[in-house]
């Protein structure tokens, strides 16, 4: 979400983790958001972060975390350890955080989303 302060400091550190640069970051308000997201309802398509894997399989959430940082050489080892975690407990983690998400966000540097080309 290229709105939220959080949100861009988050996906700044995806960057940074993916020196392969194996990922494309692209923020949810940005058109190429809407054909990865095609598969999901309108009202779906910006309730979280997603990650699109090449076969069109959406995460998100909390429990999408693992994966993520898995995509990543640098957070493979810490989404290995997440990923023993139950996916409800990471999902309700994820909600307590995008709850207080405008708070959090004061926490932490402002910077522009980062954007990578799918």
């Amino acid at each position: 979400d290229a709105d939220c302060r959080l949100c861009r400091f988050a996906a700044r550190a995806v960057a940074r983790l993916d020196r392969e640069r194996a990922l494309a970051i692209v923020p949810l308000q940005d058109p190429a958001a809407d054909s990865l997201l095609a598969a999901l309802p309108e009202d779906e398509r910006r309730a979280t972060w997603r990650l699109v894997s090449p076969d069109g399989s959406l995460a998100g959430y909390g429990a999408g975390v693992p994966e993520l940082l898995s995509a990543t050489r640098l957070g493979r080892p810490a989404g290995r350890l997440l990923g023993l975690l139950p996916a409800e407990l990471l999902d309700a983690v994820y909600g307590v955080v995008a709850r207080h998400r405008g708070r959090l966000g004061r926490l932490v540097p402002d910077g522009p989303a980062p954007r990578r080309d799918p």
